[in-house]
């Protein structure tokens, strides 16, 4: 377990031969991304500028909610088809009755990246960082429009994320 509570997955064996090459602690398979999302939301609730948000405006059915974002990380990252929504809609009635900000995706960015970064290593936990960026600049261009935000300059770099040093033995 990390410092904030989060589960680190232990090391497990090498694929079989002619199996795509994960590193050990990637997300390989929905119970790592079911892992991966209930870490992320249980910071995105503690958020004091994104939490509110899931909690007094969309009023969000929690169990639903996991279980449609673990369908849209697992065809994001390993199983593709398996979630069969429209993310644009649910963000566009949310900031239709909430206005959303810039500063809203790039704390959402911020907050899943720190959590993959925490949670596994590997190429799969590197595209499920990418794939966030995407996610969170298409999102907000269809629902906010405008210009980028103040996080996309780095958009095709590092995404800037505080670590906080582990405590020595």
């Amino acid at each position: 377990m990390t410092s904030t509570g989060e589960q680190r997955r232990p090391a497990t064996p090498a694929p079989a031969p002619g199996s795509p090459a994960l590193a050990p602690g990637d997300i390989r398979d929905r119970r790592d991304v079911e892992t991966l999302v209930d870490s992320f939301y249980r910071r995105v609730l503690a958020d004091p500028l994104i939490g509110p948000l899931f909690t007094e405006v969309a009023r969000v059915d929690w169990p639903a909610h996991l279980r449609i974002m673990a369908d849209f990380w697992e065809s994001s990252l390993l199983t593709p088809g398996v979630y069969r929504r429209n993310a644009l809609r649910a963000h566009r009635d949310l900031h239709a009755e909430h206005p959303l900000r810039h500063e809203h995706f790039d704390r959402w960015l911020e907050l899943w990246t720190a959590t993959v970064r925490r949670t596994y290593v590997g190429p799969v936990a590197d595209r499920a960082v990418t794939r966030a960026r995407t996610v969170a600049g298409a999102l907000a261009q269809n629902t906010i429009g405008g210009g980028p935000s103040p996080s996309a300059a780095v958009a095709n770099g590092p995404v800037p994320v505080r670590i906080e040093p582990r405590p020595r033995p």
